[in-house]
């Protein structure tokens, strides 16, 4: 309720309510207090859950504060997107949703250019607008795309929350981001998020339930890129379980999947940024899944594809991530094939980066070329000693790592 509506739900001064307002923290005198818990008492049973959970959020609000634990940001957010509930009260306005729409496009397509937790934090702001909404609203047409919203939101925060180590929080934001999707009967959407879900279960080493996110994504999958997405993705699962064969099955399938790209896609072809899904991200999943394997040759075939497409863009739309990923693994292959000294050269960009722009993605990436430098022999000469030491010290210096650290993948 507005201000003017609550005071005169209540039966006060709209100055009472307004000062509640402007200080939360006032204790109001005993005869408000009776006025207020009566409203309490007679409210609909949706209402007084909301207010158990507003009250619970309270309450733990002063050790949730602390700004700089980034991690308890992230699950703060993360619970609070499991916790909502989907309440509706009055019309929304249409420009109200087309400016989160908006914004939500900025998260995304701004999302490899800044560090983590700023892009966290935008996202989260319009998760919690359209939530907002979302109470205010009985509209379907409304609520359905409010949904969207709240997957799109929840989907990039999950992602980031991945990139930031934090697991629990990643695995959380995904499911609630494939709630939302389902709700709004956005399949694209939801193909994204079970892809998100797949991709966390694989790092997680465990391919087993990787895979069945990617079947249920498949089953739902509009054809293009959504299909596509998902196939490459099932590769790198396939690999942590060392089926070579069912790598290629996957990659092949995709190549065959490649003539549906002229079915247009929201998240792809409009949204973009971290949505995209494009022949290099492609590539840089395939190299990945061959690293994994232990095929220098093939991951270094697609590792090089991938950058070749990366470094011609203009540096403004060159996604970060991604980009610097695929640099990684590639040194990987190159250490794998035997040529230290190009591994050394691509790594010099990856380990200058400054903390702020780490994600967990990149430090498992550099764990794994630390581990063939350190199992492959590399290690005897001093130079790759050097080397393994080095990125010892950037992986130590890294506030975002995950809780486990697959330094297989």
């Amino acid at each position: 309720m507005s201000i003017e509506a609550y005071a005169d739900h209540l039966g006060v001064a709209t100055r009472t309510v307004a000062k509640w307002d402007a200080e939360p923290d006032i204790v109001p005198v005993p005869a408000m207090q009776q006025v207020l818990d009566t409203a309490l008492e007679t409210a609909p049973d949706a209402v007084k859950a909301r207010f158990a959970i507003l009250f619970e959020r309270h309450t733990q609000q002063p050790a949730r504060e602390n700004k700089y634990d980034s991690r308890e940001v992230v699950m703060v957010a993360a619970n609070e997107s499991a916790e909502d509930a989907a309440l509706r009260a009055a019309q929304c306005p249409t420009e109200s949703i087309s400016d989160l729409y908006d914004r939500t496009v900025h998260v995304a397509r701004a999302y490899s250019s800044r560090p983590p937790m700023v892009a966290f934090v935008d996202a989260r702001d319009v998760r919690d607008l359209a939530r907002t909404l979302v109470q205010r609203t009985f509209r379907p047409s409304n609520l359905a795309d409010l949904y969207v919203i709240l997957g799109q939101t929840n989907a990039l925060m999950g992602s980031i929350a991945f990139d930031l180590g934090n697991w629990q929080a990643a695995a959380t934001l995904a499911r609630s981001a494939t709630t939302y999707a389902e709700l709004a009967g956005h399949s694209s959407l939801q193909a994204w998020t079970l892809g998100l879900q797949g991709t966390l279960a694989f790092w997680r080493r465990e391919p087993e339930k990787s895979l069945s996110y990617l079947s249920r994504g498949l089953s739902i999958a509009p054809p293009g890129v959504p299909r596509y997405r998902l196939l490459y993705i099932a590769s790198r699962a396939h690999a942590v379980q060392g089926n070579e064969q069912a790598i290629d099955e996957v990659l092949a399938q995709a190549r065959s999947d490649f003539e549906d790209f002229a079915h247009p896609d929201e998240l792809n072809d409009s949204i973009r940024g971290e949505f995209t899904f494009d022949d290099a991200r492609a590539a840089a999943c395939a190299a990945a899944a061959w690293l994994h394997i232990g095929n220098g040759e093939k991951a270094a075939s697609y590792a090089e594809s991938a950058l070749n497409v990366y470094t011609s863009l203009p540096e403004e739309r060159r996604p970060f991530s991604p980009t610097t990923g695929a640099t990684i693994d590639l040194a990987a292959a190159y250490l794998i094939s035997g040529n230290r000294d190009a591994a050394e050269d691509k790594l010099e960009v990856p380990l200058t980066l400054p903390r702020e722009m780490r994600n967990a993605s990149l430090a498992g990436r550099l764990a794994k070329v630390k581990d063939i430098l350190d199992k492959r022999g590399h290690a005897k000469d001093s130079r790759s000693k050097a080397l393994s030491l080095r990125i010892d010290g950037w992986l130590k210096d890294t506030a975002a790592r995950p809780d486990v650290v697959d330094e297989a993948i």
